[in-house]
C-alpha cells in the first residue's frame, strides 16, 4: 500500500497574464508549470502540477495545497480601454 507524504514545503511560483490566459512557473522544481483560463483553474493545475512533480521525482504520492496566493497590484493585468 502507498502511503501519501504529508509535510510543508514553501514554494514559489511566478504567476503570468498573457492573451487572456494565466500561467505559472514553480521556481524551485524546474521544469514544473502549469495554466488555467481564471486564477482559480490555475491554481487547481499548479497544485497537480507539483504533486506529479514530486511524485515523479521519487517523493512518492504527494498532497498539495496551495494556501496562500499574493496578486501584487504592480503585476495585475491590463484591462483593455
Amino acid at each position: 500500500m502507498m502511503r501519501t507524504v504529508d509535510r510543508s514545503m514553501d514554494l514559489t511560483a511566478s504567476i503570468r497574464h498573457e492573451d487572456g490566459m494565466y500561467w505559472a512557473e514553480v521556481t524551485e522544481l524546474p521544469g514544473c508549470f502549469a495554466s488555467g483560463d481564471t486564477v482559480t483553474e490555475l491554481i487547481e493545475a499548479l497544485e497537480e502540477a507539483v504533486s506529479l512533480y514530486l511524485t515523479d521525482s521519487g517523493e512518492g504520492p504527494v498532497a498539495t495545497t496551495i494556501s496562500t496566493v499574493g496578486l501584487h497590484a504592480d503585476r495585475a493585468p491590463q484591462q483593455a480601454a
